[in-house]
């Protein structure tokens, strides 16, 4: 069978090969959500101020994920803010992890 991260990470890092501009804005893009949604165990939210955003590696996390840190990750140049000014690669983040739920 397959490996569905690596699979994932096949397809975002040729996305980002082919349009890395549109794909560090898409990774950057945080939309509002409600609690119950942040209160998903694998999906990964985030607080900014008082409301809870999603962003596409969220939810990606927590399709392909059983980590609570997640599986897929993204590396590249960033600002003081945690924003990507660009994406440099799509990684699996299961290399070298602790927290792995079997």
């Amino acid at each position: 069978m397959s490996d569905p991260v690596i699979k994932a990470l096949e397809v975002l890092n040729d996305a980002l090969a082919r349009d890395p501009k549109a794909m560090t804005e898409l990774v950057n893009m945080r939309v509002p959500c409600n609690k119950e949604l942040s209160d998903h165990p694998t999906i990964h939210t985030t607080l900014m101020g008082a409301d809870f955003r999603l962003g596409v590696l969220g939810l990606l996390n927590g399709a392909l994920g059983n980590s609570p840190t997640g599986v897929i990750g993204a590396e590249g140049q960033t600002t003081d803010a945690g924003k990507f000014v660009k994406v440099r690669r799509f990684i699996d983040l299961r290399l070298n992890k602790l927290d792995m739920l079997t």
